[in-house]
């Protein structure tokens, strides 16, 4: 089976600091993929580098072929193409990424337009206003309506990263990565996205790339992952195996960490 993203030597440096150096991992459609590691290990620029968006001060070097298209030293043109159909990214704290002078519901119209016009369909402006409801409810927000003419300070740090699922979902790509979907939410809200994530990705067929630092909460998402430290791959394997069976020092420190954060929790209930 071809594989739908081939990342093969990757390499980003800025002045003479590698920051992920010779980093190696496959995609297939369909397939959940954890990157894991503390904070500055590559993780997410590692995601930038798959959808072409690192800063112009990072040099990449090595390949990333993503749904057959090299994305290193590819114009944006070309990857343009890309985003939305092949790739969409949900990050880590919507009110960022998100129009803060925008009401929801045109935010989500934008990249369902584009993927209609990218099928050849250009249906009338009430025919896009029902499906960014549909899409809405589709990621459980309750009162659809109500939502989509709210602007972005108006909803919950919950219900924003639902808005943020909706718009990547809108695009139906292939690949969907979720950098730290997570991070910036209350312990019950988390839950709550992570089985919405894990829901829609199983329901829309798509692959996912998972990108945190919890150990647990990646395990709840993706079957496989790859361990990054200071911009190097130490480990890959499937979860269970990978947690239950560390066999790199650096990853039997984060599983013993995760484990005694968990205790420590239980204890306190």
């Amino acid at each position: 089976m071809t594989a739908l993203l081939t990342v093969d030597g990757l390499t980003l440096r800025t002045g003479d600091q590698a920051l992920v150096s010779d980093l190696s991992f496959s995609l297939g459609a369909g397939e959940r993929m954890g990157l894991i590691g503390e904070s500055g290990s590559g993780k997410s620029l590692t995601a930038m580098a798959v959808t072409g968006l690192l800063p112009k001060s990072i040099r990449p070097g090595g390949s990333v072929v993503l749904d057959g298209q090299q994305v290193i030293d590819t114009s944006d043109r070309a990857l343009n193409r890309l985003r939305g159909s092949s790739v969409a990214v949900v990050f880590q704290e919507p009110l960022t990424a998100l129009d803060p002078l925008m009401k929801i519901g045109r935010q989500v119209a934008g990249p369902l337009a584009r993927r209609l016009a990218r099928e050849g369909k250009s249906p009338a402006g009430r025919d896009v206003e029902r499906e960014v409801l549909q899409f809405l409810d589709h990621v459980a927000l309750p009162q659809p309506e109500r939502i989509a003419n709210s602007y972005p300070h108006e909803i919950s740090g919950g219900q924003r990263q639902r808005v943020a699922i909706a718009m990547a979902l809108a695009c139906r790509p292939k690949l969907l990565i979720a950098d730290e979907p997570t991070t910036a939410l209350d312990v019950t809200t988390q839950a709550e996205i992570l089985k919405l994530l894990d829901s829609l990705v199983r329901e829309l067929d798509m692959a996912l790339l998972f990108i945190s630092h919890d150990l647990p909460v990646v395990a709840t998402v993706v079957d496989r992952v790859l361990v990054l430290r200071n911009g190097r791959a130490v480990e890959e394997g499937p979860v269970k195996t990978v947690f239950n069976q560390p066999r790199h020092d650096y990853t039997k420190t984060l599983v013993t960490a995760a484990r005694t954060f968990d205790n420590a929790l239980e204890g306190t209930a």
